[in-house]
């Protein structure tokens, strides 16, 4: 004998939900660039500077977020020679600026969505 289960409401949690969804997009653009301007001045600061160059280069670059619920920001280092000083060469000593900087930048975004959702009375295991 088929057992039937009918579930109401589903329609209105998926709307919820989706509603969710498009609010925490919404506050996270914000949070994404406040954490990438923080992380080009942490840049700026730690480089090392002989002309300025290499300061004057590190830029927020426009990247496009790769799907409806996702944010994205991108901090470039644009000097040609960027990539000796983070990784060195045969000649000189890697100085690694921008990928630690990278990795408490992404930390500190991940924290600050966080505490947003948070707020709004939601909990969030993981993290």
């Amino acid at each position: 004998m088929p057992t039937e289960m009918r579930l109401g409401g589903v329609t209105e949690l998926a709307e919820e939900l989706g509603g969710l969804v498009r609010a925490l997009v919404a506050a996270a653009g914000p949070i994404a660039r406040t954490q990438a301007d923080q992380m080009a001045e942490n840049i700026r600061a730690a480089l090392p500077v002989v002309t300025g160059t290499l300061r004057a280069s590190v830029q927020i670059a426009p990247i496009t977020a790769p799907g409806p619920a996702a944010v994205a920001a991108q901090v470039a280092v644009t000097a040609p020679y960027a990539m000796a000083v983070e990784f060195g060469t045969a000649h000189t000593a890697p100085r690694p600026v921008v990928v630690p900087a990278q990795r408490r930048g992404r930390a500190a975004f991940i924290k600050a969505v966080v505490d947003h959702v948070r707020t709004t009375g939601l909990q969030v295991d993981g993290a």
